[in-house]
């Protein structure tokens, strides 16, 4: 009964100010009424990586194109963004903390204090660790970087790209996890990529490291280079399971003729217990799965744990280029809050519909079957960055327009959210009682915002549509049990609740709408 009422009451009151980019996929298992879909962002250059600062606000990496420049020949800014009223809209363009960074940023994450950047430059890779200003708004400090020397430089096929972050083994330390792409499409290349300054090694390609960095305040120091994984053609999507400690990564497919992969994107996985133990091959560029047919072509290598084959298989909608992956919000509805998502960069420059290949897909671990969150017929461009926190995914659209070759700022980065349940539930507590219409009434008369003062729609202000939402639900809902029922205290604030909005309501309407 509260699920319907709840689509009753989304359908007539309105969910959001702003108008909403894309429609979710038209999936069963999505509800879009149990979400808000906002562009927290647009008009960026090369949206790609996104962090959360300690005071909520938004840190996203933006590749800016040189003079004549591309993606690939930029500097990087760190941007932050604020959205002070929570309507998933950032307040206003943002203030740049930092402007002079190697660019084409490709991910990064904190670690503790330490942001790590990871720059995929055909020149020279870097990944870059800053250290975090006394306050959020405050620039990053550069304290150093590792140097990746690619063997002919643009000719190497893929770099280094992702990037993961667990705590290490003391207090100040982190283990730092990346990969080192293929040199070649569809055949193994050997060639270490050297690497240098703050750590000096001989880097195998086709794989992915782990390193501990060590903060000692003034500084940082890696140590403990180990190589945890071989035979991956791209592996640019690294994340840990938040339960089970397991490494989940993808990785893609082979490039075949005429826009059609040889092999399917995949996800792999290496048990919490297993990390580090081996260095298991997972098949590039001999052991694959052939797209659309599914058929194991080779042998010798680690099978995957899902392949991302079209839906339905064999000629149904099709997703390409795997990029990062980020494990669900945890309070995301139930069947979206267990697994993780990954988006698809598709189309190498172009966008929309023409881009059949980008969706944002949902991967669940415990039936081992993906589908689409974001349809691949959205208006979107390379939706190549996830973010995810405890209710929102953040979402980075690389370029809407497509090109990667292009100096139009084009970027943006959406914010979908998961409206608590049930509607008009303020203090979240499973029901609908007299506490909430005080909040409701407490969050209007001090002009508050968030659905814990009572805006119900999370439109930055609580109006004559959030009481229509709490008016609505609370007819619709059962009954709260006796547990629930407030103490004399708080039975005087239902009396007073109900009587309020009861006056109110009809004020509202003509006062606070529109």
């Amino acid at each position: 009964m509260r699920l319907l009422a709840g689509a009753i009451v989304l359908a007539t009151a309105g969910v959001a100010c702003a108008a909403q980019p894309f429609n979710l996929a038209s999936d069963p298992r999505i509800d879009p009424t149990k979400f808000r879909v906002t562009t927290f962002a647009s008009g960026l250059q090369f949206t790609t990586g996104v962090e959360r600062l300690s005071d909520g606000s938004m840190l996203v990496a933006i590749s800016e194109p040189n003079v004549g420049g591309s993606f690939y020949a930029s500097t990087g800014k760190l941007l932050r963004l604020t959205d002070n009223n929570l309507d998933g809209v950032a307040d206003n363009a943002g203030t740049y903390l930092n402007t002079g960074l190697p660019g084409s940023i490709v991910q990064m994450r904190m670690a503790g204090d330490i942001l790590v950047v990871n720059s995929a430059n055909p020149a020279v890779s870097k990944i870059s660790f800053l250290r975090q200003g006394a306050t959020p708004s405050s620039p990053f400090t550069n304290l150093g970087s590792i140097d990746l020397d690619f063997p002919d430089a643009g000719a190497h096929m893929h770099d280094t790209y992702a990037l993961a972050i667990r705590p290490g083994p003391a207090g100040n330390q982190h283990e730092v996890y990346f990969n080192v792409g293929s040199r070649n499409n569809n055949t193994n290349n050997a060639t270490q990529v050297p690497a240098s300054g703050l750590l000096t090694a001989n880097l195998n390609p086709e794989s992915i490291y782990r390193m501990t960095m060590t903060d000692t305040g003034s500084s940082v120091s890696l140590s403990g280079l180990q190589q945890l994984a071989s035979g991956l053609r791209n592996a640019a999507g690294i994340a840990f399971h938040p339960t089970t400690g397991d490494l989940w990564f993808q990785d893609n497919g082979i490039d075949g003729v005429s826009d059609e992969p040889t092999s399917v994107d995949e996800m792999n996985k290496i048990a919490a217990a297993q990390i580090g133990t081996s260095v298991p091959n997972f098949g590039f560029a001999g052991d694959y799965i052939q797209y659309r047919t599914g058929t194991r072509i080779g042998s010798g290598g680690v099978q995957p744990v899902h392949t991302f084959q079209p839906i339905p298989q064999p000629s149904g909608s099709e997703s390409e280029g795997a990029t990062e992956i980020a494990f669900a919000p945890a309070n995301f509805p139930a069947g979206l809050n267990d697994g993780f998502f990954v988006g698809f960069h598709g189309k190498f420059s172009t966008a929309g519909v023409t881009n059949e290949e980008n969706p944002l897909r949902y991967y669940d671990p415990t039936t081992n079957t993906s589908f689409e969150f974001i349809p691949n017929n959205a208006n979107v461009g390379h939706l190549n960055n996830i973010f995810a926190t405890e209710d929102s995914l953040f979402v980075s659209d690389f370029n809407t327009l497509g090109p990667v070759f292009s100096t139009t700022p084009s970027g943006a980065l959406y914010q979908i959210t998961a409206y608590p349940q049930p509607f008009g539930d303020a203090d979240r507590n499973g029901f609908i009682d007299g506490d909430d219409y005080f909040r409701i009434d407490v969050g209007y008369s001090r002009g508050s915002f968030g659905w814990d003062n009572g805006d119900f729609n999370m439109d930055g202000v609580i109006n004559g549509d959030d009481y229509h939402i709490i008016d609505t639900a609370y007819a619709a809902a059962p009954p709260a049990p006796a547990s629930a029922v407030p103490e004399p205290a708080g039975g005087l604030l239902l009396c007073v609740g109900i009587l309020a909005s009861c006056r109110r309501n009809a004020k509202a309407r003509s006062r606070m709408t529109g």
